[in-house]
């Protein structure tokens, strides 16, 4: 396929964290989402996902793939790939990311399984000769924890160790690409602010119409459920505590006090890694239990669905039952009334017989029953 074009833009991020408002803001800049979104879902984000749904197709296919999902925990190592690979999702992706990427100008998606899939991606980007640039996206742990329990009544403890997973392997995986960091808060604050840093990093330029209309038309505060300090990390106890690290390492970079390639941050992003890398055995033994926990539940909701399905029966049937016996009922009183018919017909007999009237005219009956008997 002839190439038109090569600059692709990635926005990585955990799930609820923000990643669909920032990634519509990348319109600001005259990067294309293409024309296949994900509609809108009231209630989870009411402003659309501004996801592709052909590669959200493709990514929620591949994990299943693997034997995984969103929700897991465990990142994806070098077997998966290959195996991606032997199932034949890298030609798929190559064909399909090339399609996307040629309709446009420029053009930019967004998918938080791909936190989880960069290992993959990052072979498809090489492949297809991308010119790649990240933005990373990143929002208040409590936020998030917040907004997973609510939308899939998740434990704190595990959207935790989702978000430590999606927040490292998207610092990893991008390292020596070119990349930008945002906050999901400091650009609902001030959006103009934080486009124009993802502009300048990116090398784009800011549509100041496009801006207004973003701004004014899209961006809404009322959506906006929660704000926390830093500090209020401190105060849950079932936060980890690398994940009050992380976040406040990369809150200094999401406000220039610090940049990605300050050795420090490098040697930082390191040791958080082998940290999270040190959790994979009981992260293997916490998603095992997730898929059972499921399994249970998918069992249950089935069970819960035959007996509402039952109780529906039962109750036609009681229906049935009820309409039967006001038949039986109506019928009954047919005949009540019949039978009570009947007893006047007879009693107006007994009266029209025994009246003066029908007396005196018997022998007049008797002579007109004696003339019909001599009738030819």
């Amino acid at each position: 396929m002839e190439m038109k074009n090569n600059k692709l833009i990635v926005v990585l991020g955990m799930h609820r964290s923000g990643t669909s408002a920032i990634t519509r803001g990348l319109q600001v800049m005259g990067v294309g989402l293409g024309d296949r979104m994900m509609p809108p879902i009231e209630g989870i984000n009411s402003k659309g996902f501004w996801e592709d749904i052909d590669l959200n197709a493709l990514n929620v296919e591949m994990l299943n793939a693997i034997d995984s999902d969103w929700f897991h925990l465990a990142a994806i190592g070098s077997i998966d790939v290959e195996s991606l690979h032997e199932q034949g999702y890298y030609v798929r992706a190559v064909e399909l990311l090339r399609q996307k990427v040629n309709s446009v100008p420029i053009f930019g998606f967004k998918d938080p399984r791909v936190a989880k899939l960069l290992p993959f991606w990052k072979g498809v980007f090489s492949y297809c000769q991308f010119d790649v640039s990240y933005v990373l996206v990143v929002r208040h742990p409590l936020s998030v924890i917040e907004s997973l329990a609510k939308r899939d009544c998740f434990e704190a403890e595990q959207s935790y160790l989702l978000w430590l997973g999606h927040v490292i392997t998207s610092l990893t995986e991008s390292a020596g690409g070119k990349r930008v960091f945002v906050d999901y808060d400091r650009m609902m604050q001030s959006p103009e602010r934080e486009l124009s840093r993802i502009a300048k990093a990116l090398d784009l330029e800011v549509d100041s119409t496009e801006l207004q209309i973003y701004k004014n038309d899209f961006l809404d505060q009322a959506l906006r459920h929660t704000v926390y300090e830093l500090n209020d990390l401190l105060l849950d106890d079932t936060c980890p505590p690398i994940v009050s690290e992380i976040y406040a390492a990369l809150l200094d970079v999401a406000s220039e006090n610090s940049k990605f390639d300050d050795l420090e941050l490098q040697n930082k992003v390191l040791r958080w890694s082998d940290e999270f890398e040190h959790l994979k055995i009981p992260i293997l033994l916490v998603d095992k239990l997730l898929v059972k926990n499921m399994i249970a539940n998918q069992a249950v909701a089935e069970r819960d669905g035959q007996i509402v399905s039952l109780n529906q029966a039962v109750a036609e049937r009681d229906g049935q039952i009820v309409s039967l016996n006001q038949a039986v009922a109506e019928r009954d009183g047919q005949i009540v009334s019949l039978n009570q018919a009947v007893a006047e017909c007879k009693q107006d007999i007994s009266a029209l017989r025994n009246s003066y009237s029908w007396r005196i005219t018997k022998p007049l009956r008797w002579v007109a029953r004696s003339l019909n008997l001599f009738k030819p």
